[in-house]
């Protein structure tokens, strides 16, 4: 009778420990299950928020603002501000107070001819008279092909033309020597194939020659001149 209690307790034992096992497994079960249940019901809802769809792209685009964008609160705070580009002022002059000071303008120089002017006219093969040879003498040597004399007012034109048994450089240094005294200055000018000339100039008077080359190798000058007077 012993031995048989002794199996009888132990079947109901092992039995008590098998229902303490299948409880304490039914119990560690339902935290995993709801867990479980819990993550797949809120995963639509994340899945859904994080995936934009045809009904909330215009609602994303509208409560988002690009990241390198400027807001519309940053753009309002600035003009409420009244920043403005940094610029570099402009320079204004002082107005002119006073005259400039500096060397005067140089003076007209006096006309070289005196008094009345003569009359136009021309001759061929001599000077004509009234010609100012004390100012604008010819050449030494001159064989007079014409010369011309016109007024107008205060001017006197005068023209000439003939040739010398001299080089074209040694006519040129003639008329220079007979100018030059009497405060003309002279200068290149321009001249044609094989000729050279100058242009002599004092205040508002001026006198040009140009010099070629006969085929005689003499040289022939051509004058032309405009020189004022104190005559009105």
């Amino acid at each position: 009778m012993n031995a048989r209690r002794w199996v009888i307790a132990g079947l109901g034992l092992a039995l008590v420990i098998a229902v303490i096992a299948v409880v304490l497994d039914q119990m560690a079960m339902r935290p995993s299950a709801t867990t479980a249940q819990g993550s797949s019901s809120a995963s639509p809802a994340a899945t859904s928020a994080a995936t934009p769809g045809p009904g909330n792209t215009a609602g994303s685009g509208a409560g988002e603002q690009p990241s390198g964008g400027p807001t519309s609160g940053s753009s309002a705070g600035a003009e409420g501000s009244g920043a403005q580009p940094s610029a570099k002022p402009l320079e204004v002059l002082p107005p002119v107070t006073s005259t400039p000071t500096g060397l005067p303008a140089p003076s007209a120089p006096a006309p070289l001819l005196k008094g009345s002017l003569p009359p136009a006219g021309s001759a061929s093969g001599k000077v004509v008279d009234g010609w100012p040879s004390d100012i604008l003498a010819l050449p030494a040597g001159t064989t007079v092909g014409s010369t011309s004399i016109s007024t107008s007012g205060d001017v006197m034109q005068v023209s000439a033309d003939g040739i010398v048994g001299n080089t074209q450089q040694a006519v040129l240094d003639s008329f220079r020597a007979s100018l030059v005294p009497h405060g003309f200055w002279s200068e290149d000018a321009p001249a044609g194939d094989g000729a050279v000339a100058a242009r002599f100039v004092r205040g508002t008077d001026t006198v040009t020659v140009s010099v070629s080359t006969t085929g005689t190798g003499n040289s022939r000058f051509q004058l032309l001149g405009s020189l004022h007077s104190t005559a009105d």
